[in-house]
């Protein structure tokens, strides 16, 4: 049982040094299809152990509060580094991704780890809110839409990096929303208790 616990628990953690790995190639080797490949791959690596990492836990009865910490530990460490990769690399002089959208996850995800921590202290749950996955999916998506860019944009121009960006930013932000409405509810209700 314990080596089936450390087997999801490397799972989940796989997706960090998957993500440096993104960021050094997409950021130091010279665009070619193959190292888009090899990045769309890396992508693909991250968001399936990101299904499978939930998905064994449960099926394997693992279920517990140190993976559902883990967990959006290495979402969010995987994903800025993910995006700030795309934010800092370039085609042809052209950022993939604004600068705002890893700035925004980066403030993003230190809101909802406060949060969270306000509603641990009151022993309330911590799990994913709704606008969170939606959130998640939204990047997913986005980082491969994103990471194909150098494929359309002779077609269509670069204009769509900047749409693809705001929708992250936009989706990002507003997923903040219902996890510090629950931590300030919380917070507001054991002041009025006291």
């Amino acid at each position: 049982m314990k080596s089936r616990f450390i087997l999801v628990q490397l799972l989940t953690l796989s997706r960090i040094p998957m993500a440096m790995i993104f960021g050094l190639t997409l950021n130091f080797c010279d665009w070619s299809y193959g190292v888009l490949l090899f990045c769309l791959i890396l992508l693909g690596l991250i968001e399936i152990s990101d299904l499978l990492d939930g998905f064994s836990a449960r099926k394997l009865g693992l279920v517990s509060e140190h993976g559902a910490m883990l967990d959006p530990y290495a979402d969010s460490v995987s994903r800025l580094i993910v995006f700030w990769s795309m934010a800092s690399a370039t085609y042809n002089g052209t950022h993939y991704i604004i600068f705002f959208v890893p700035l925004v996850m980066a403030l993003r995800d230190v809101t909802v780890a406060y949060s969270r921590i306000i509603l641990t202290k009151h022993n309330r749950s911590v799990a994913a809110k709704r606008s969170g996955k939606i959130k998640a999916i939204v990047q997913g998506v986005g980082a491969f839409i994103i990471l194909l860019g150098p494929v359309y944009w002779s077609f269509i121009g670069s204009w769509p990096r900047h749409v693809l960006s705001w929708i992250i930013i936009i989706a990002t932000a507003a997923s903040v929303v219902e996890y510090a409405a629950s931590a300030i509810s919380v917070s507001m209700e054991e002041n009025r208790k006291s």
